[in-house]
């Protein structure tokens, strides 16, 4: 899978809870921090990372990842699955 179409997906699980919000489909953009605009928690961020790994079979350490800068980012979401 490339980077736009993990993006893609990410757009897709996100736009329901992103338009109770009042942000618009293009507002999900890679600089985005899930967890500061309020769009997840922390477990719903937790919830996120588990899904995706589920369904593109891959697992991800996810506390290597969150001493990154912008783990919680669209991008940073992206590049935690993307990066080996």
């Amino acid at each position: 899978m490339d980077r736009t179409e993990l993006l893609k997906r990410l757009r897709e699980r996100l736009l329901a809870r992103a338009e109770r919000l009042g942000l618009r489909a293009d507002e999900l953009h890679g600089s985005l921090d899930l967890v500061r605009s309020g769009l997840l928690d922390s477990l719903g961020f937790v919830d996120l990372i588990t899904e995706l790994e589920q369904e593109l079979g891959s697992e991800v350490d996810l506390a290597a990842a969150f001493d990154k800068p912008g783990a919680t980012t669209i991008d940073g979401v992206i590049d935690i699955f993307l990066k080996p």
